[in-house]
């Protein structure tokens, strides 16, 4: 007992010592100029923070840590946003039989999903005036020469979190996409800008711009008001996205001929296909999405119209039921819990089981002008969230969302017909590598917003993998400014933020807690001002 007591005490004193040393550090170190530290990024990083940047919506601090520390949301999972290659770098694929001929891998690194939207507008033989990617010429000049007429309906299917370093974890997960690669054109992309999440590249996805464009920037955006929001308010509103996407200019060229439709998680992805019958002109699309507290398929029907048969989910109890072993769990994941059900290979069934009948019975493909169907398989992303991309869990999702698309492609086959369609897949981001295995420090959110609000007060209205969101009325109130916050977020520590006090004496692998943890901290109204 005298032992355990001499070392609490030891420990105490030295915390005190440490935490006396970290403030004298902040008052007497030099923190890089806010343009030393921009301009200290490798150039490629600056520009993708920069295309993720919207004066109107961004966060009032843009930060990044210095990788390969990296942001832990609230201290128990793994986030995904960052300009860094492992979260940037994912598989853009073409494919379609007698269509686009089988080509090498292209592996140049200028490749964005921006490139998407012209590509499938070349393929379509539409025109798009506007747009910050390319017509990537091995998918669509090849479609060209091989097809004399647009395809009868092109498919774009998202795996959620499915990039490139998620896909290598689990080589032999994936063996309906790696025959379909074999068979396409495969890219290399990076998605293109950062915050590299689900909101902002899927709008990035449908409009062919940059969220420095479309101005869904991530989640939350701000509002008119200042305040931090979701971007597509639970489906409510589309009113901030900046840009009119590919499906709703061609339904503008097709007179609203054309089928669109969009299956996916939540609201967040209708970027892909837009704001329905909210734009002047525009239809009311097809569009299903989840309510995750009663777990049905849902729409805003003032803008959408509710895909058929997507109010019947009579399969997805025996198809959950089939999981279970007796523990009432699959790998973790409770099988009574509606919240959870989406992160389950038996969702991914039901969601390709509704997508296939749907697309049968509302006639998709089925006459000469181009129809447009979307969809996000999200499980992947949310195994990975809860559980780490090395993770079984996550090899299980690759095999499920696989299965998906092999099943997919057959049903394309049967009742659409080899020549008459594309299928476009791609993934939003890649995944964080556990701690451990990159010899990091997770950042903790909820620590740092304390930290935060301990030193300005309640003036945060949030904090994010890459971004700050602030209630300037409230900060200018006590005396405050951005600069301020920006250089205390410069400043920040790993002592700083460090939970437990081992971490808090000793650092953490090869950091100690005098190490600052951000390569950037800057107010976000200078990105589009800086000159390197």
């Amino acid at each position: 007992m005298l032992a355990r007591n001499v070392v609490a005490l030891v420990t105490v004193l030295c915390l005190g010592v440490l935490g006396l040393f970290v403030v004298e550090s902040r008052q007497t170190g030099a923190l890089p100029s806010f343009t030393e530290q921009m301009c200290g990024l490798p150039s490629k990083w600056l520009q993708l923070v920069k295309r993720g940047y919207h004066p109107a919506r961004s966060g009032q601090i843009s930060f990044l840590p210095d990788t390969p520390i990296y942001f832990a949301g609230g201290g128990d999972g793994w986030s995904h946003s960052g300009p860094w290659p492992y979260l940037q770098e994912v598989p853009l694929v073409f494919y379609g039989p007698r269509r686009i001929a089988a080509t090498a891998q292209v592996t140049d690194d200028d490749h964005t999903l921006a490139d998407v939207t012209p590509t499938l507008a070349a393929l379509m033989r539409g025109s798009l005036s506007m747009t910050d990617g390319r017509v990537l010429s091995e998918a669509a000049d090849l479609s060209r020469a091989l097809g004399s007429r647009p395809p009868r309906l092109i498919l774009t299917m998202v795996w959620d979190g499915g990039g490139w370093n998620t896909l290598r974890a689990h080589p032999d997960a994936w063996p309906n996409l790696a025959n379909m690669m074999a068979e396409g054109v495969i890219y290399t992309a990076d998605v293109g800008s950062s915050p590299s999440v689900t909101p902002a590249i899927h709008a990035t996805l449908g409009t062919g711009v940059f969220p420095a464009r479309h101005a869904v920037t991530g989640v939350p955006v701000l509002d008119d008001d200042g305040r931090a929001v979701d971007p597509f308010l639970d489906g409510d509103s589309g009113r901030f996205l900046q840009e009119p996407t590919l499906t709703e200019r061609w339904d503008e060229q097709t007179g609203n001929e054309a089928l669109v439709g969009m299956v996916a998680h939540v609201p967040w992805h209708l970027g892909m296909i837009g704001v329905g019958a909210e734009r002047a002109g525009g239809d009311k699309d097809h569009a299903a999405w989840m309510d995750l507290e009663t777990n049905e398929w849902i729409t805003n029907p003032d803008h959408y119209t509710l895909p058929p048969g997507f109010d019947d989910q009579s399969d997805l109890p025996g198809l959950i039921a089939a999981l279970d072993e007796g523990d009432g769990e699959w790998m973790g994941v409770p099988l009574d819990d509606p919240a959870r059900f989406e992160e389950l290979p038996a969702f991914a069934a039901h969601h390709t089981d509704k997508l296939i009948q749907f697309m049968a019975d509302s006639g998709y493909g089925e006459d000469a002008i181009t129809d447009l169907m979307f969809t996000n398989y999200k499980q992947i992303d949310l195994l990975g969230h809860h559980f780490n991309m090395a993770s079984p869990q996550v090899e299980a999702a690759l095999e499920a969302t696989d299965d998906a698309l092999g099943a997919l492609l057959a049903h394309l086959d049967d009742e659409v017909g080899r020549g008459n369609y594309v299928v476009v897949m791609t993934a939003d981001h890649g995944q964080q590598p556990t701690a451990e295995a990159v010899d990091a420090f997770g950042i903790d959110s909820n620590e740092m917003k304390r930290d935060l609000e301990g030193r300005f007060g309640p003036v945060i209205q949030d904090v994010a993998p890459t971004e700050v969101f602030l209630d300037e009325p409230a900060l200018q109130e006590r005396g405050y400014t951005v600069d301020d916050v920006a250089r205390f977020v410069g400043d920040y520590r790993l002592g700083d933020n460090a939970t437990g006090p081992l971490q808090q004496v000793f650092g953490a692998g090869s950091y100690d807690p005098f190490d600052r943890l951000m390569a950037m901290a800057v107010p976000s109204g200078l990105l589009p001002e800086v000159s390197c």
